[in-house]
C-alpha cells in the first residue's frame, strides 16, 4: 500500500513540475470539456453540435483581404490535419491529448536517460509536431469510425446545391474566398467559392448556393432564402 501510495505521489509531482504545466493544463481542459459535454446532454443540449453550429458565423482567423493562394493554402493546412472531416470539439479534444501525450512521454523518455526533465523550449516543438501527425493520421482514423455513429460520407461532386456561408474575406471573380458548406446530412465542409458573373461581391457572412466546380473553386450565387 505505501509503495502504491508513493508511485501516486511521485505521478502527481512529475505532472506538476512547472516543465509538465503546459501538458497538465492541456489534459485538465480535456477533463473540464468531458464534464461540461456530460451535464449538457442531461439537459438535451450536446456542445459537439452547438461549437459546430457556431464556428461557422462567429469565428474569424483574421484573413480578410488574402488572396486566393493564401486562402487555399489555409484550406489544405486544414483539410490535412482532418479539420474539415471532424466536428470540431473532436478536433480540440484530439489537439489537447495529443499534445499531453506527447509531452509526458518527452520527459519521461528524457528522465530515463540522463535524470533530467527537457526545457520548454524542446518539448513545446516535439508535442506541437506530433500533435499535428496525430490530427493527421489518428482524426483520419476517428473520421473513418464516426459516419458508423450515423453520418454519412459525401464526395465533393456531391455538394452541387449545396448553400454554405462565406467565412473568409470578401469573394469576386477569379478571386475566391473560403466558405463553410453543409450537405444534405449536415456534414460541413470547407470549399473555396467565388461568384458565377462577374461584378458581384460575396462577403463575409453571404449565404451562397453551388452552381458548378472547376477545379478546387465552386461558382456561386447569392441565396435568398
Amino acid at each position: 500500500m505505501d509503495a502504491v501510495i508513493h508511485m501516486e505521489a511521485t505521478m502527481v509531482d512529475f505532472m506538476l513540475t512547472q516543465a509538465n504545466l503546459p501538458f497538465t493544463l492541456s489534459l485538465a481542459l480535456v477533463l473540464i470539456l468531458g464534464v461540461l459535454e456530460a451535464l449538457s446532454l442531461c439537459i438535451g443540449y450536446s456542445l459537439v453540435g452547438a461549437l459546430d453550429d457556431w464556428a461557422p458565423s462567429d469565428v474569424d482567423v483574421g484573413s480578410h483581404g488574402v488572396g486566393p493562394n493564401e486562402v487555399s493554402g489555409l484550406t489544405e493546412i486544414a483539410a490535412w490535419l482532418c479539420l474539415d472531416r471532424l466536428p470540431l470539439l473532436i478536433w480540440f479534444v484530439l489537439v489537447l491529448i495529443s499534445f499531453s501525450i506527447t509531452g509526458y512521454i518527452s520527459h519521461y523518455l528524457s528522465m530515463a536517460i540522463s535524470n533530467e526533465l527537457l526545457p520548454q523550449s524542446v518539448t513545446l516543438p516535439i508535442a506541437l509536431f506530433f500533435t499535428a501527425l496525430s490530427c493527421r493520421y489518428v482524426g483520419a482514423l476517428v473520421a473513418r469510425i464516426l459516419p458508423k455513429n450515423g453520418s454519412v460520407a459525401v464526395s465533393i461532386d456531391g455538394l452541387l446545391g449545396s448553400v454554405g456561408t462565406v467565412t473568409i474575406g470578401c469573394a469576386i471573380k477569379g478571386n475566391p474566398s473560403e466558405a463553410l458548406v453543409k450537405d444534405q446530412y449536415q456534414q460541413q465542409h470547407c470549399v473555396l467559392v467565388e461568384p458565377e458573373l462577374a461584378g458581384i461581391e460575396f462577403s463575409r457572412g453571404t449565404q451562397v448556393v453551388l452552381l458548378r466546380r472547376e477545379g478546387t473553386v465552386w461558382s456561386a450565387a447569392r441565396f435568398d432564402s
